[in-house]
């Protein structure tokens, strides 16, 4: 005769690949329709559309893996990690979030899950094999989590320092590319620089380097101090003067050399 103990310890123990019995992978639409409008306490407020969007790009594409996975305790199909793979590539230049929204991503799915645990734990009679297999469903969740949010995050991470090494190798503004480097100088202040030189204000800078105004800022002035320059423009002459900017003209005659700080300028141009 068996004790609710020993029907605990039995569910605790299930094998990879043993079934849950809570169906889970027949609750595609269910999870669906939560994970569409999810709850997003935690994130930022200027990630929430962008979040909502790709989570109605992604959830068709992983959530049957995912339900599948923690149901049978196998591991996430690796045709549904080579797509979000690509989803995540195919987004990491988006200029509307950055990191943080990204890496929280997957925060809304977890208490999806967390929720349709609760409600099927109280709809069910609360034995003590059923807790059991709960609380198995939730460990083989956080993993199947885990896999999901570190697949995407990095993927988008990947391609997102792709992205600003091609940049900071040649930057591009009509007929003439732009190259910095300068001592004491590394690959972000050289991009920034580099960026400075063709008249971008700090709010585009920051847009092409994935930093903050603040952080844009913060560097430019820092490099206004160590060289000396009252301003955005004297920075930028000290650097052409140096020799720490080089450029690669077009073939054509009629391309323009140096480059006009234009509009692209911040309004202010005696700070950074």
């Amino acid at each position: 005769m068996t004790t609710e103990r020993d029907d605990a310890h039995r569910s605790a123990v299930l094998l990879p690949g043993e079934l849950l019995g809570l169906s889970l992978d027949e609750r595609c639409a269910e999870f669906e329709a939560l994970l569409l409008a999810p709850p997003l306490h935690g994130i930022r407020p200027d990630g929430h559309d962008w979040l909502r969007q790709r989570y109605a790009e992604i959830v068709p594409i992983v959530l049957p893996a995912a339900l599948r996975a923690v149901e049978r305790g196998e591991p996430v199909d690796r045709d549904c990690l080579a797509r979000l793979r690509e989803v995540a590539a195919a987004r990491a230049e988006d200029p509307r979030v950055d990191v943080s929204v990204v890496l929280r991503g997957a925060l809304p799915a977890i208490r999806v899950f967390a929720l349709v645990m609760h409600t099927a734990t109280r709809d069910h009679a609360a034995t003590a094999d059923r807790a059991a297999r709960t609380m198995l469903a939730m460990s083989r969740a956080s993993l199947v989590a885990h896999e999901l949010g570190s697949c995407w995050a990095e993927s988008w991470s990947h391609q997102r320092r792709r992205a600003a090494a091609d940049a900071s190798a040649t930057v591009t503004t009509g007929e003439i590319d732009l190259v910095a480097e300068a001592p004491g100088l590394d690959d972000t202040e050289e991009r920034m620089l580099a960026l400075a030189a063709h008249g971008l204000s700090n709010d585009a800078i920051a847009r092409e380097t994935s930093y903050s105004r603040q952080a844009v800022a913060w560097h430019l002035g820092r490099l206004m101090r160590t060289w000396k320059a009252p301003n955005r423009t004297a920075l930028v002459s000290i650097a052409f003067v140096k020799g720490w900017i080089r450029a690669r003209c077009s073939e054509r005659p009629d391309a323009v050399w140096p480059p006009a700080l234009g509009p692209g300028t911040d309004a202010h141009d005696d700070g950074p």
